[in-house]
């Protein structure tokens, strides 16, 4: 009984079972099966233009500004410019009393000539100190080496015979002869002398004879008599007395002269004769050693500092260098008493009149013949941000026109600007585009191309598959309703369409990623591809983190 009544359990729960089954079949799974079915989302290929871009806004700014200031406070005593002028690189705007300044450069000039010449002082005597040196101590070490190698040598000794015995004779000569012939000439002139007191004596007495016969000329005769008698007489006594002299004079001069060379020619043959004794040598290593430790001083007195110099020499070339110092710092503030434009630009201010005391600022010059705009965009669109990026800016004081330039200069630090990170760019401007002036601070809102297709294929970016780094696949819808998987080479890419170079046509159909299944995400791409245009051609760039 009882294992009846469990057949019949099981039999009811397979037919109520199957009748589910049957149900479900019938009315639920065709439901379930065409609610899960996907709508398939579609794109079209088409043609136009994208443009990558960022946006931002700045002011107008001279591409150089300086402002010129004399080196001390003075007088204002020349003024050449007032604001608005424009001026050219190495005008002279203006000028202050310098008379002090020119004695200062005068008195710098004078003592530089004097280090200059000190320097040269001290080297010189550092190096004639040192040839001394190396002079005394060549002699010495020759003494010395002469003096221990003695030797007696025939041929010297012969020599310094012959040279004592001509010197000898030659004294002996001297003696002989300086008795007659160094005093023929002054005997000569005694001689000539008394003879014409004799004849004068003679004259005397025939005028006082003949005063006797012409007593009308016997003054004068006698007066001319005595003069002569007086001369002759005055003369006898010039020549006894050079006789005299000649006589003892010459002849001690050459004899003393003839003696000394008798002498000295003893002394030399004797020297080659004696052998150096003991204390000799000794006395001569002696000075052989004085003059090493004498040299060795002078070179360490020239390599004392480590460069060759003497400290005599080094302080002098370093009192030469502070001379130099003092000058060029006399010649700048002399300078400083001028201000001159270092380039073109255009004035604008001017602090103070001819005759004032100024100080600080007094004239500033801006290069406004060339502006640059200064301006900022998000840090989010940094990868739009590169040197030599075209830019287009439309100043709020002229909005009709619309003005070019590029990138000039992108700071590699992060600013802040209304309470937001943003990068600083320095763009330049096409001035001659539009005949207006432009003034200084004028506000502009800028655009910045970083890349720009015309008449290109754009695709969806969600029909965008990356396979791998650059890679890209798309679904093409054929006619039947089937896909077509196809490989496509993208160019630029916005956060809407991308460009597609190769692999689609126009009016191709292709399934958007949201109906695929497909996980990967296009959004990395794109900050990918505006990172890497980030890069100007030349290769340099902003790159992600903020550093150029």
């Amino acid at each position: 009984m009882f294992r009846k009544k469990w057949f019949w359990i099981v039999l009811i729960l397979l037919v109520l079972a199957g009748g589910g089954y049957a149900a479900y079949t019938v009315w639920f799974a065709p439901k379930e099966v065409a609610e899960t079915t996907p709508t398939l989302e579609t794109g079209t290929v088409t043609v136009g233009d994208l443009t990558i871009s960022a946006t931002g806004s700045g002011q107008l700014v001279a591409s150089s500004e300086v402002n010129l200031a004399f080196s001390a406070s003075g007088q204002l005593k020349g003024l050449t410019v007032e604001v608005g002028d424009t001026v050219k690189a190495g005008d002279v705007l203006a000028w202050m009393d310098d008379t002090s300044a020119r004695q200062a450069v005068g008195e710098a000039q004078q003592a530089v000539l004097q280090a200059e010449q000190s320097l040269a002082l001290a080297e010189a005597q550092a190096e004639l100190t040192l040839m001394q040196a190396q002079a005394a101590y060549d002699t010495a070490k020759s003494d010395w080496e002469d003096l221990v190698a003695w030797a007696p040598d025939e041929e010297e000794i012969a020599l310094a015979q012959a040279n004592l015995t001509s010197a000898q004779s030659s004294y002996q000569n001297t003696v002989a002869k300086s008795r007659v012939d160094q005093t023929i000439s002054s005997r000569i002139s005694l001689d000539q002398a008394i003879a014409s007191l004799a004849d004068a004596q003679e004259t005397y007495a025939n005028a006082m004879a003949a005063g006797r016969d012409w007593e009308k000329d016997i003054t004068t005769t006698r007066e001319n008599a005595a003069a002569a008698l007086l001369k002759a007489q005055q003369n006898l006594g010039v020549a006894q007395a050079n006789y005299n002299l000649a006589t003892i004079n010459s002849t001690a001069a050459d004899i003393q002269s003839a003696r000394a060379k008798v002498l000295s020619a003893q002394t030399e043959l004797e020297t080659l004769q004696t052998a150096p004794d003991a204390a000799e040598i000794t006395a001569a290593e002696i000075k052989v050693h004085e003059a090493t430790l004498a040299l060795e001083q002078a070179k360490f007195a020239l390599a004392d500092v480590g460069d060759g110099k003497t400290a005599a020499a080094r302080d002098a070339e370093l009192a030469l260098e502070q001379a130099r110092l003092n000058l060029t710092n006399a010649q700048t503030t002399l300078a400083g008493a001028t201000l001159i434009a270092p380039f073109d630009g255009t004035v604008t201010a001017v602090n103070g009149e001819v005759g004032d005391t100024v100080n600080g600022t007094v004239i500033a010059l801006a290069n406004l013949g060339a502006p640059l705009l200064q301006f900022w965009v998000e840090e989010a669109d940094m990868g739009s941000v590169a040197k030599g990026y075209p830019v287009k800016m439309i100043f709020e004081a002229l909005p009709d026109y619309v003005y070019s330039g590029e990138i000039v200069r992108v700071d590699p630090m992060l600013t802040t600007v209304g309470n937001t990170s943003a990068v600083q760019i320095y763009a330049s401007i096409n001035v001659s585009e539009y005949p207006v002036m432009l003034l200084g601070s004028m506000n502009a809102d800028v655009e910045i191309v970083a890349g720009e297709a015309k008449n290109a294929l754009l695709v969806p970016v969600q029909a965008l598959r990356e396979m791998e780094d650059g890679q890209y696949t798309v679904f093409v819808v054929k006619e039947d309703g089937t896909l077509e998987t196809r490989v496509v080479e993208v160019g630029l890419m916005d956060y809407v369409n991308a460009e597609v170079k190769s692999g689609l046509a126009q009016g191709e159909v292709v399934s958007l990623a949201n109906d695929t299944g497909s996980s990967t995400t296009i959004q990395s791409s794109i900050n990918t591809q505006q990172q890497m245009m980030g890069g100007p051609p030349d290769g340099g760039g902003f790159m992600p983190g903020g550093m150029p």
